[in-house]
């Protein structure tokens, strides 16, 4: 995404970000102008949050305008990978338990796994050893796996 665009539309956009005009974006100008840009994005502030985390390199807790095309292409990715969440979190909880993991198995491309091979796999992801996989585990798991380009 960022890297079809210009410096000056990336300039221009970034300024439509900055609300306050002091050069670097927060974590609210993002997420207002995000909201109010782009209606997709409603009920899908975790996306806006992986993708800000994702652009702050320098973790300054602000956006910069060298950080931003980052920012960009990072909520276009996570936005990819929140609608294959969606896909598998069948109850729409926010969670993915084994149950939707083990029916969403084709989704992630895991149809040769077996139950037991299916399980070990469902516990790698599950970092915090919850008994669920949150969205930011499963991201971590997809960019692992490079999952966007797999499904689409």
């Amino acid at each position: 995404m960022a890297d079809k665009l210009s410096k000056e539309e990336i300039k221009k956009i970034f300024d439509s970000f900055d609300t306050n005009g002091n050069g670097k974006l927060s974590y609210s100008e993002i997420e207002n102008t995000v909201l109010r840009t782009y209606p997709q994005f409603n009920n899908k502030k975790k996306v806006i949050m992986r993708a800000y985390k994702e652009a702050d390199a320098s973790k300054s807790g602000y956006i910069e305008i060298g950080e931003f095309g980052l920012l960009l292409d990072s909520l276009n990715h996570f936005y990819e990978l929140y609608e294959i969440f969606q896909k598998i979190d069948i109850d729409n909880d926010g969670r993915i338990n084994f149950d939707d993991f083990k029916k969403g198995r084709k989704v992630l491309k895991l149809t040769e796994f077996s139950d037991a091979e299916l399980k070990k796999e469902f516990e790698k992801i599950d970092l915090n050893n919850g008994g669920l996989i949150l969205f930011d585990e499963f991201c971590e798991y997809a960019v692992k796996r490079n999952l966007v380009k797999q499904v689409h």
